[in-house]
């Protein structure tokens, strides 16, 4: 019987301790692996907002989040649905515009003001979104041409900076749950023009420890 608790004993142990090496960088120090669902709705605005009104869908995140310097650095993939706009002039059918679909990749890095229950944090994410744009209505010139065109869409990739704020709030040492606002800001490229939008994110997140 003794033999039986000290081997569980040191089994115990053992976990620990590889837990604690599996979980310390080279230099030591301790982190944290995050992995976040964020459902994501926004409003255009500028050049966007010519032919799209608003824009929501979804990103699943991976972070390492290191508890010394409180900095995280992780990668986001996601999707994105953008309402069209639609036109009407006199005496001539409503024009609609082709709705958007884009999937982005972020590479993202945060800064976390408290490494305890409550975490709010500023961030930027620097990638590319891949998606199918309609540019029909994108100036007065183009909306003469094609007004009565169904869909003159380009796809492509578009690169993407993403300033962002927010805040988590860790129930425990698994489950944190919280609000991120952001500005996804894409530069233009081909015939598209420059994509803005203000967006506001719920977040789960399942912390691996």
């Amino acid at each position: 019987m003794k033999r039986i608790f000290f081997l569980l004993a040191l089994v115990f142990v053992s976990n620990i301790a590889f837990s604690q090496q599996r979980h310390r960088l080279s230099n030591g120090e301790p982190y944290d692996i995050f992995l976040s669902v964020k459902p994501t709705g926004g409003i255009a605005y500028g050049d966007f907002s010519k032919n799209y009104t608003y824009v929501y869908g979804t990103s699943i995140g991976l972070e390492i989040q290191l508890e010394e310097t409180r900095l995280g650095l992780g990668v986001e993939l996601g999707y994105n649905y953008c309402v069209p706009m639609a036109i009407k002039w006199d005496f001539l059918p409503a024009k609609y515009n082709w709705g958007a679909h884009q999937f982005p990749i972020l590479f993202n890095t945060n800064y976390y003001f408290y490494n305890e229950m409550f975490k709010p944090f500023i961030g930027l994410g620097i990638g590319a979104v891949w998606g199918r744009y309609d540019y029909s209505l994108s100036s007065e010139t183009s909306a003469e041409h094609y007004y009565l065109r169904e869909f003159e869409g380009q796809s492509g990739w578009r690169f993407s900076l993403v300033p962002r704020v927010g805040f988590l709030i860790s129930t425990n040492h698994i489950h944190a749950f919280g609000l991120e606002f952001s500005a996804p800001y894409c530069l233009n490229a081909w015939r598209l023009e420059n994509q803005l939008s203000f967006n506001l994110s719920l977040n789960y997140t399942f912390i691996i420890d």
